[in-house]
């Protein structure tokens, strides 16, 4: 991947790390990261689709490569924040229209933005995520609702030992190997970015992440798939343990604009187990439904 970094400073005065890559002047793909993955998980989208797209990407506030936010509080990393880094992005980036693509947190990202900024909206494509408060949906358990705030607290306090024992766990392929055991990823992993991913995962600041987490955890975006006013394509696997495939039909089903293709074996890391699959079918619905409106607009 040949990636280009720089900045963006964000409503409340936050800096913002972005990600650019691919030809100035191409049509642009804006992409919006899970709570657990950063531009490193669309290494082969990247390289599919750089030839012929601009790609943007940032962190979000506080993760990764990204700043703490300036205000120490809760609502500094609420989604509606992330939005306001978005538009920061877009700004920095000269971008007035894109295709929007989510991974996981990042639908969730990508529909409120949509909510206040639906003109800028080429396409949105969506790949395992939802559409609100994933706790009352996660592993299709309704205990998780209440599990899932008191495994946060957990994290933020184990910050330490993360840091300690993470490095030494991720230069194994045994957690890999316990992931794909319960299902939490399948045998067609791509082992090496997963590794790389981890790798970074281990040495995130875990207080902001378990901020952004329980935003996201509040967040309710159900209202918006009735209200797409774009070409919209869903993707997810039908093995998919954090985001269950009766929860995305259920969304696709309020989508008007929609196309939905779910891949047999596919967990919660479609991009990365089935990469080429994912491209080809992104490559498919924007190659027709751009074009289609193109032509309609001309």
């Amino acid at each position: 991947m040949d990636i280009h970094e720089g900045s963006a400073v964000s409503a409340d005065g936050s800096t913002i790390t972005t990600y650019t890559s691919g030809p100035k002047g191409a049509p642009v793909m804006v992409l919006s990261n899970g709570l657990g993955g950063n531009i490193i998980t669309w290494r082969h989208l990247i390289d599919h689709f750089t030839p012929a797209y601009r790609i943007v990407s940032w962190d979000y506030r506080g993760l990764y490569r990204s700043p703490p936010a300036l205000e120490d509080s809760d609502e500094a990393y609420s989604v509606a924040r992330h939005c306001e880094d978005l538009q920061a992005v877009l700004k920095a980036e000269k971008v007035k229209k894109a295709v929007f693509i989510g991974w996981s947190m990042g639908v969730q990202v990508n529909l409120e933005y949509h909510r206040r900024h639906w003109r800028r909206f080429l396409a949105s494509i969506q790949i395992n995520g939802t559409y609100g408060k994933p706790f009352e949906t996660a592993f299709n358990a309704p205990w998780m609702s209440v599990v899932g705030p008191r495994l946060l607290d957990v994290m933020e306090k184990v910050e330490p030992l993360m840091r300690s024992v993470g490095p030494i766990v991720t230069r194994t392929r045994a957690f890999i190997a316990m992931a794909k055991a319960v299902g939490l990823a399948s045998p067609t992993l791509d082992e090496d970015v997963f590794f790389d991913l981890a790798r970074d995962y281990v040495n995130l600041d875990f207080t902001a992440y378990t901020r952004i987490f329980r935003a996201l955890a509040d967040h309710d975006a159900r209202d918006m798939p009735a209200k797409m006013k774009c070409p919209t394509l869903v993707i997810t696997g039908d093995r998919d343990l954090f985001t269950p495939i009766a929860m995305t039909r259920s969304m696709v089903d309020e989508t008007p604009d929609v196309e939905f293709m779910a891949i047999k074996g596919g967990t919660h890391y479609t991009p990365l187990e089935y990469p080429m699959v994912v491209n080809l079918r992104i490559e498919k619905f924007l190659r027709e439904r751009l074009s289609k409106a193109q032509n309609h607009a001309s």
